[in-house]
């Protein structure tokens, strides 16, 4: 049994995080976690759109 990755990228900004420290948000069964609740808040405005970004290139740049 593998332990979980504790290290996570945020989908919006790019940033790597720690797991339990990140601001979790659940979509369509799918946990994504975040640095901030800035940055949660503009998953929450357009989740298909950081979705589909994340799933094309997991390792965005930071903007």
């Amino acid at each position: 049994m593998s332990e979980p990755e504790t290290q996570v990228i945020d989908p919006v900004c790019g940033m790597t995080i720690d797991r339990e420290n990140a601001v979790a948000v659940t979509y369509q069964d799918t946990t994504y976690y975040f640095c901030e609740d800035v940055c949660a808040e503009i998953f929450r405005d357009e989740p298909e759109r950081w979705v589909e970004k994340f799933e094309h290139d997991p390792m965005p740049h930071a903007h």
